[in-house]
This record gives structure tokens, sequence and C-alpha cells, in this order.
């Protein structure tokens, strides 16, 4: 199923469909500091995998927030913050340059009645993404979740 949530982007004013869509996630360094991943798709777990591993290794190495120059637009950008339950976030952003990738966060987890759980934000340009898109989103996540 197609889901123009996570492979669509507006790009100069026009949408457009990536074939991959890779990830920038924020990697905690050993100073209480982070930086920008750029995790690379790969539909073999096991290279992939290895490549996220190296990724980390190399954003820990870095002394800045934006560990590279060269992101492309087929991303996703999520982040982790295992520190906070949350019941709402909002993204800090410019808005001199154009972002339309999707953004989610997840909060701590906690255990409650023998079940863990933990919130998500999900930021989406509204031009791309319907209230039902969230939803078969957020249901397709759910099931992962199950497995």
């Amino acid at each position: 199923m197609n889901y123009p949530l996570l492979n669509c982007e507006l790009i100069t004013g026009k949408v457009f469909q990536h074939d991959r869509i890779d990830a920038s996630s924020t990697v905690l360094k050993e100073n209480e500091t982070f930086g920008f991943s750029h995790i690379i798709f790969d539909n073999d777990f096991t290279i992939f995998e290895e490549a996220v591993k190296q990724e980390i290794a190399r954003v820990r190495q870095t002394d800045t927030l934006l560990t590279k120059d060269d992101y492309d637009d087929n991303i996703i950008h999520f982040s982790a913050v295992p520190w906070v339950n949350f019941t709402s976030l909002t993204h800090a952003r410019g808005f001199k340059h154009p972002d339309s990738s999707p953004k989610v966060s997840i909060g701590k987890m906690i255990d409650k009645n023998d079940r863990k759980y933990f919130n998500v934000a999900l930021f989406a340009h509204h031009g791309l993404v319907d209230g039902i898109d969230m939803g078969r989103f957020f249901d397709l996540f759910q099931d992962i979740l199950n497995e």
C-alpha cells in the first residue's frame, strides 16, 4: 500500500514521489549533545543494520548538530525523547528553508497494566497528508509493534 506520508515531498512547489526513503535521526553523544544522522535505507536488514551502526559511530565522533552537508530530500526526520512521557510535542523549525519532510518523535516508554506504552508525535505537511493517511500510518505502526 502506498502511503503519501512516507514517500512524497514538496520540492519547488511541486509534489515529488521518492522511490526510497532514508532517515535522519538524532544520535546522543557522550557529552549529552546530539547530532543528526543520515541513515540510508536498504531492503537487506543485515546491510541496513551495519550501516546504522556505522552512522551512529560517525555522528558520535562529530562536534556539530548538522554532521554533514548533503542531506537528501528523500528523508524522514525521527527523534526519540526517552526521558519524557509527553502528551504533546512541537518541532522547532525555520520557515525560510522549505521543508515537507515528515517528522516522527517517540517519548518515554511506560508500564501500565502489564503493557508497555509510549507516545508518538507525527508532523506532516497537510498539502501531502490528510487525516486518513495519518490514521493508516498509525494503524500500520501499531500492527508492526504487535508482531
